[in-house]
């Protein structure tokens, strides 16, 4: 099995820096930062709380690279060989040594990664442990009874796992090859062991003993060359060194010559261009910007012909007089065109008076019909309002007087129901009360009834009392009712109540 299983390596994230030129500056992450994938490896990032698979397609400027905390390479070979060995106990002194190989597969990187699988011996050592009677298998049996106890361990390992399969976070471990060794194997593969590795750390040793000889060697002939490097650099700067001073004394004299010449080039080119331009302004200042004397210096030069000369004055003429009608051309057309715009100007300025004056008007008249309707609205308002208060009035009489009518109506009833009472329990039988004046105040009441002043609702009740406490007089000398007194002859019975005699008759 490899040393680092299932992973390979791991590295813990900064913050990530700017790189670049000095104009395009971009962040990203160094290549030496990405940990470099075999092809049965995977990169797993750690982003925040998440994890993300990568199979070394990322690359350094990626968000999720830039974002990450850290990175970690897992191994994902299949059926990978782990060895885990444990001690049972046996019948006799010593113990069975049980090395069970796993063959383990990495099926999900990223829950390796979150759960930290770091060491798979372990984890897969404590699950070998928690087997049910593992421990038991072989204390009935001598040491040298190996076959019998592998068979035991192997069926009960079988029996186990197809029940309870070994859970490792991330990784698929199946069982394999049971061995079951004795102290004495045990101890002859533990001095194997140890032999290899004094035969691995001596080999290791005597490579790097060679490896130092080697070294040593390479730096003694390093030095050598070296040295002699330095004589050959030392005669070859020699040599460059004399020849660049030749170089520089011959280059010194060519220039020096050089520039004696071109001197002497110059101060003639200089002598000639003076007269040349001394030539020239005085011919500037004698012909100026005048083509016909130009002409004639021209034809005195003998650059043109006394043909060209006379062409050149009849073209002249030509182009003074056709510049002199285009002028007064020029002229006319200019003060046309300023009379026009004047016009255009007036004819503009009385348009806009007119177009300010009709606005004006417009504005006013529409003022004074809106002054017009606001009135007549105002008008019509006040009217309506008149009118709904004139209804609401006479509703409200016609309201009152309905109540009261209503009122008037249960007051008569409320008579003709005592009356009725006071006949059906022979009240009026005898002298004490006077029914022909009780019966006569029983009438009709006018539907126009009006309210006395100050009353309301309660007024005609207080009427009917005065009415009732009028008619209904009891004889002198009678006993009162349900009382058994006599009462005197002078005494008239005045606290008489409609309400309570109703409530003595239904006594």
């Amino acid at each position: 099995m490899a040393e680092k299983y299932p992973l390979v390596e791991q590295r813990e994230y900064g913050r990530p820096e700017k790189r670049g030129g000095l104009w395009r500056k971009r962040t990203t992450r160094g290549d030496d930062e990405l940990p470099k994938v075999a092809a049965h490896q995977v990169r797993v990032f750690r982003v925040g709380e998440e994890y993300v698979e990568d199979h070394g397609q990322l690359r350094a400027d990626d968000p999720v690279v830039l974002d990450a905390s850290s990175v970690t390479v897992v191994d994902r070979r299949i059926e990978v060989p782990v060895v885990v060995e444990t001690r049972i106990p046996s019948s006799e002194a010593g113990d069975f040594t049980v090395r069970a190989w796993f063959h383990c597969t990495v099926t999900d990187p990223c829950a390796v990664v979150r759960d930290g699988v770091t060491d798979v011996e372990a984890l897969l050592l404590s699950h070998l442990r928690e087997v049910p009677g593992l421990t038991e298998d072989g204390s009935d049996l001598p040491v040298v009874e190996t076959a019998a106890v592998r068979n035991r361990i192997d069926a009960r390992l079988t029996a186990y796992h197809e029940m309870r399969p070994s859970v490792v976070s991330g990784i698929r471990a199946r069982h394999g090859v049971i061995e079951v060794l004795t102290p004495e194997e045990m101890s002859a593969y533990v001095a194997e062991l140890e032999r290899t590795r004094r035969d691995r750390e001596r080999d290791r040793q005597r490579e790097e003993m060679e490896q130092e000889a080697a070294l040593d060697r390479a730096l003694r002939e390093a030095e050598l060359e070296l040295k002699r490097e330095e004589i050959r650099s030392l005669q070859a700067v020699r040599k460059e060194r004399n020849r660049q001073q030749e170089e520089t004394l011959r280059t010194g004299y060519e220039r020096e010559s050089g520039a004696d010449q071109q001197n002497y080039e110059l101060e003639i080119e200089r002598r000639r261009n003076r007269f040349t331009r001394a030539e020239i302004e005085d011919d500037i200042k004698l012909i100026g910007s005048d083509p016909v004397a130009a002409d004639y210096l021209a034809w005195r030069n003998g650059d043109i012909s006394a043909d060209e000369l006379s062409q050149r004055l009849h073209q002249a003429e030509e182009r003074w007089d056709s510049r002199k009608d285009d002028r007064l051309r020029l002229d006319r057309d200019y003060e046309l065109t300023r009379r026009g715009l004047d016009r255009e100007d007036e004819r503009w300025k009385v348009e806009r008076d007119d177009r300010r004056q009709e606005l004006t008007r417009k504005e006013e008249r529409e003022e004074t019909a809106a002054e017009r309707e606001e009135k007549a609205r105002r008008w019509d308002l006040e009217h309506q309002d008149s009118l709904r208060r004139r209804i609401e009035k006479r509703e409200d009489a016609k309201e009152l007087q309905r109540d009261q009518h209503e009122l008037a109506k249960q007051q008569l009833t409320v008579r003709a129901t005592l009356g009725k009472q006071a006949i059906d329990r022979g009240l009026f039988d005898s002298t004490m009360y006077d029914a022909g004046a009780f019966i006569n105040s029983v009438g009709d009441v006018p539907y126009n009834q009006t309210t006395p002043q100050g009353g309301g609702p309660g007024a005609p009740q207080q009427e009917l009392k005065g009415e009732v406490k009028g008619a209904l007089r009891r004889a002198p000398g009678r006993p009162a009712p349900d009382t058994g007194t006599a009462v005197d002859d002078d005494t008239d019975v005045d606290d008489f109540d409609p309400a309570n005699q109703e409530g003595s008759l239904g006594h």
